[in-house]
């Protein structure tokens, strides 16, 4: 005579069942986050890397395109001259109140404390074919622009180190914040869970993970 599972039995199983996916499942969605932001953060600092070296190629180097002193003017010089050579989805120019191409509320740092809403920041902000929003900044006290890059667009989590990323331009060359000479190094800003993150682009791309999240 065979014998079948009783009711019991096999609702000790669908439990266990349940408790293992509800352990795995997160995990592996986040796995597969992580992964995804590397992929896009590679991908969209190329896509700007070789856009600013056709701009470039075309108008001169970077300097050289400024008749105005202003930060905005110059922001919005660079926008000009660096938008034929991207491909846009969406392009907001320096005002983006309205939330289309980034979150219109404060970015969040690593440590979860806001910083600053770029959405009402002097940036021009375009969203790239492939989700990714960018934006720039000239700073003139520096002679460099700041690139920022949420891999996924306005969608949360809008924190630095996870969707976040920060960049420098200059000398012809696009620097990820995080390495040891920048101005925002990893082992300060992003290592350390009460860290800003601003300084977690050198290691993204560099070891190809976030584990610095765990």
């Amino acid at each position: 005579m065979e014998k079948g599972f009783t009711l019991a039995e096999i609702l000790i199983t669908l439990g266990i069942i349940g408790v293992v996916s509800a352990m795995t499942i997160p995990i592996l969605l986040q796995n597969y986050t992580e992964k995804r932001t590397v992929s896009i953060l590679r991908k969209t600092q190329s896509i700007i890397a070789q856009s600013m070296k056709m701009a470039e190629e075309e108008y001169g180097d970077m300097e050289g395109w400024f008749t105005e002193p202003t930060r905005a003017a110059r922001t919005l010089k660079i926008g000009e001259n660096l938008k034929p050579f991207l491909k846009l989805a969406l392009d907001c120019g320096m005002t983006d109140t309205d939330g289309k191409c980034i979150v219109n509320a404060y970015y969040l740092q690593k440590n979860g404390s806001p910083r600053l809403n770029y959405a009402q920041y002097d940036a021009y902000k375009v969203v790239l074919l492939n989700g990714a929003a960018v934006w720039w900044i000239y700073e003139p006290s520096e002679g460099i622009t700041h690139f920022y890059i949420d891999t996924n667009g306005k969608y949360s989590p809008n924190t630095w180190g996870k969707d976040l990323f920060m960049f420098e331009y200059s000398n012809n060359s696009l620097r990820p914040m995080g390495a040891p000479d920048s101005i925002f190094p990893y082992e300060t800003n992003c290592k350390t869970k009460n860290s800003t993150g601003v300084g977690c682009a050198y290691y993204v791309l560099t070891q190809q993970n976030m584990n610095y999240l765990h």
